[in-house]
């Protein structure tokens, strides 16, 4: 929706002497996939729409007496990786609802939807909070979230 804008044309001084900043000291793999979108756009996301694939991420569940309890999600887990016969490093993709129950653990392949991984409550509400005070002072259109990505 918002990916690979790059830093607003019309970013502040501050901002992009800031990123340029960044990218000298990490270099360009350091700092990457600058971004921004507004709050209009964040308005009109539909949260409930998949990723286009399974999160790279497995998700681990626990049995519990009231059932299956996530207990986390996992890039790398060495009690599965063993049980699979992945060696370090390696990154699969799994299927969609693929599971391995190893131990008292069961690893699932999920594919997530956008509230799964922005969730209303999480981290970024401090965000959408202060993206919606200003908006009501400047207009939807009028305001806007620049981000970037490191290693």
């Amino acid at each position: 929706m918002a990916a690979d804008r790059g830093i607003p044309s019309d970013a502040s001084d501050e901002l992009s002497a800031r990123f340029a900043q960044l990218t000298e000291w990490y270099g360009e793999d350091g700092f990457h996939s600058a971004t921004w979108i507004t709050w209009a756009e964040v308005k009109a996301v539909d949260w409930d729409e998949p990723a286009a694939k399974p999160d790279s991420r497995l998700h681990e569940y626990r049995q519990t007496p009231s059932g299956l309890r996530m207990t986390g999600k996992s890039s790398w887990s060495a009690e599965f990786a063993e049980a699979v016969g992945l060696e370090r490093g390696d990154v699969r993709e799994w299927p969609e609802g693929a599971e391995w129950l190893i131990g008292d653990t069961l690893y699932r392949s999920v594919t997530i939807r956008r509230r799964d991984a922005v969730t209303e409550t999480g981290e970024w509400r401090p965000v959408w909070e202060a993206m919606e005070e200003l908006a009501e002072q400047h207009g939807d259109e009028n305001v806007r979230l620049v981000v970037w990505f490191d290693d």
